[in-house]
């Protein structure tokens, strides 16, 4: 009969234990990170704004090299 209480309460975890405690895990792990942020939110806004600029900056430079390059490869009209 005592392997049979142990087995309900050290081995098995519920479905609802599991549930709570991915619940509690995700609210503690979301005010960590709001608290340990280098950032705020309108910096890392702004960050993600001048990344997207230099890429398609980067993207434009691309187009023109390779259209250099087509037409140095055409012959002379």
């Amino acid at each position: 009969m005592g392997t049979e209480k142990c087995e309900k309460t050290c081995g098995s975890v519920g479905a609802k234990e599991l549930f709570i405690g991915g619940v509690i895990g995700g609210l503690i792990g979301a005010a960590a990170a709001l608290l340990l942020a280098p950032k705020s939110g309108e910096e890392i806004r702004k960050d993600l704004h001048i990344k997207e600029l230099v890429a398609n900056g980067i993207d434009k430079v691309k187009q023109t090299a390779s259209d250099l390059v087509k037409k140095d490869e055409e012959p002379f009209s």
